[in-house]
């Protein structure tokens, strides 16, 4: 009897194949870090006042000028109302300030920044009254993403391949049809379609990539999609710098997906789903293609009729699963890598989301923490390589959650030091990111892993939610800037310590097939 990774490792475990499907699982992943930058400009909301279209016809820019002046000096609602001034007490401004009564902005919003960003807040005026919006408007991302978490099941069923292919097409379509939505519900809809579409399409390419490789290479395969994420991030800002208007750079990025037509040729269904699936002849057609890609088709020849795999079909895999989290210790693991996805997920998007409340240039901000997040990714993956599992996935937890303690306490001392926490934060929060999917595919048995690591990142999508509302309470006097982020770092902190002291470490172990493989980790 010969194991599957015993299979790959005969048909070339990083060869020709894998390098190329290396590089495409890493173009794919750039339009995923794209679209969470874009949220961050179509979302902007810059200094407002109330429009006044009569006054802006019938005084020259002196004159508007004083009125303007007035009207900021002497309002105190923050840009949401203005003094109900008649022509006559407006020509008064000229010698005497009236008394007169604050109204709200009936004839919309004038935005004032150098950004010259055109968000789609503004062009919905999501503000002042409107202003909770904002961040439900995120969070409808985000449950779009939540949703996004059952391809496991569909995934499982009707196989990887078919789930990429289709959750590609719909996330540049939607990411397009967005720049033409006439009103803000109609927004939010293909919002959060365009959310769940990115998370399938994020998942189905990281599995195909950890299925495709042996545990040696395995690590460096699946790296592609989170490094590529973090380019994605980075480049966000550039265009939306030279495509300010929010609908414009919907477009481009919709149009980004004719470059991806090839995908539909160059990626082939995991030979290790069709294995579990009973649909031998077809897996040993695709690996032949890979052994001959890899030069190792003679090998393989070899080695083909030894090879049997005892797999579960389709057909139990509800009764597998089931046995799996029966397992006292399987449940153990089931909560922790709940609880701990939810931790990380609300801190990654939290700080995503939140970088247009940070000090300095938005645009380089946002650059920032995409860049940051590639040392972080590289640490974490020379962490799982040469190090225990579980003390490289604690070890970058517990440095997240500490960076943002620090951040909350410096927030009203030193804007930089808040910034410069934040970035350490997120670069220890993408190590972890990226350790926490490579753990869980290793602790899961073949015929439910795609189904459990979608479950675990339920979890974290459930948190990701609530994200969007961290920085919007932090406004309020009553919760402070310091509290919500407080939270995270305990939860953060405390979901190190449980992983250290619970998860067993899965370094340079095969992929288990069964429940039983798990318990002899």
């Amino acid at each position: 009897q010969m194991g599957y990774d015993s299979l790959i490792d005969r048909v070339g475990s990083f060869g020709l194949f894998q390098k190329r499907l290396f590089v495409l699982f890493f173009v794919n992943g750039i339009p995923n870090g794209l679209l969470i930058t874009a949220l961050v400009f179509l979302h902007f909301v810059p200094t407002h006042r109330c429009k006044l279209p009569f006054y802006e016809r019938q005084y020259n820019q002196t004159q508007m000028d004083r009125v303007r002046q007035f009207v900021s000096v002497t309002t105190q609602m923050n840009g949401c109302g203005f003094r109900n001034l008649s022509t006559m007490q407006i020509n008064q401004l000229l010698g005497i300030i009236p008394l007169v009564d604050d109204v709200a902005c009936y004839e919309g919003y004038d935005y004032v920044s150098d950004t010259g960003i055109e968000s789609a807040m503004m062009e919905f005026d999501v503000v002042c009254g409107d202003a909770w919006k904002k961040p439900l408007i995120s969070s409808l991302y985000l449950v779009g993403m939540t949703v996004g978490t059952s391809s496991g099941l569909i995934s499982d069923r009707i196989g990887r391949r078919p789930v990429f292919l289709a959750s590609t097409l719909l996330q540049f379509l939607t990411v397009f049809c967005t720049s033409f939505a006439p009103t803000l519900t109609t927004y939010c809809i293909l919002l959060a379609i365009c959310g769940l579409s990115n998370l399938v399409n994020y998942m189905s390419a990281f599995v195909i990539g950890a299925e495709f490789t042996t545990p040696k290479r395995r690590n460096l395969i699946s790296i592609s999609s989170f490094i590529s994420f973090a380019v994605g991030y980075m480049i966000g800002p550039l265009f939306a710098y030279f495509v300010p208007n929010w609908r414009w750079l919907m477009r481009l990025h919709g149009l980004i997906g004719i470059l991806y037509i090839p995908m539909y040729w160059l990626i082939p269904e995991s030979p290790r789903w069709l294995l579990s699936h009973g649909r031998r002849e077809e897996a040993l057609t695709i690996l032949g293609k890979v052994a001959r890609m890899n030069r190792c088709l003679s090998s393989m020849v070899i080695f083909i009729r030894k090879f049997t795999v005892q797999m579960a079909y389709f057909s139990q895999q509800h009764v597998f699963l089931m046995k799996f989290i029966k397992v006292k210790e399987e449940k153990i693991i089931t909560c922790l890598s709940h609880i701990e996805m939810l931790a990380i997920v609300v801190v990654y998007y939290g700080l995503s989301l939140s970088v247009d409340t940070l000090s300095g240039d938005i645009f380089i901000n946002c650059f920032l923490m995409g860049l940051i997040e590639i040392p972080g990714v590289i640490a974490a993956f020379l962490g799982v390589k040469y190090c225990s599992r579980s003390y490289a996935h604690s070890g970058f937890m517990f440095t997240c959650g500490f960076a943002c303690l620090m951040a909350a306490l410096f927030k009203n001392v030193h804007p930089i030091a808040t910034l410069i926490f934040a970035l350490f934060g997120k670069t220890a929060n993408a190590g972890v990111f990226y350790i926490v999917y490579v753990h869980t595919a290793e602790i899961v048995p073949t015929n439910v892993r795609h189904v459990y690591m979608c479950a675990g990142s339920f979890s974290g999508r459930l948190g990701s939610i609530i994200s969007p509302y961290f920085g919007y309470a932090g406004k309020f006097k009553k919760f402070g800037f310091f509290a919500p982020y407080l939270t995270l770092s305990v939860v953060v902190m405390s979901s190190a310590l449980m992983t250290l002291l619970f998860l067993p470490d899965t370094h340079l172990k095969r992929l288990p097939e069964s429940v039983e493989d798990v318990l002899k980790m």
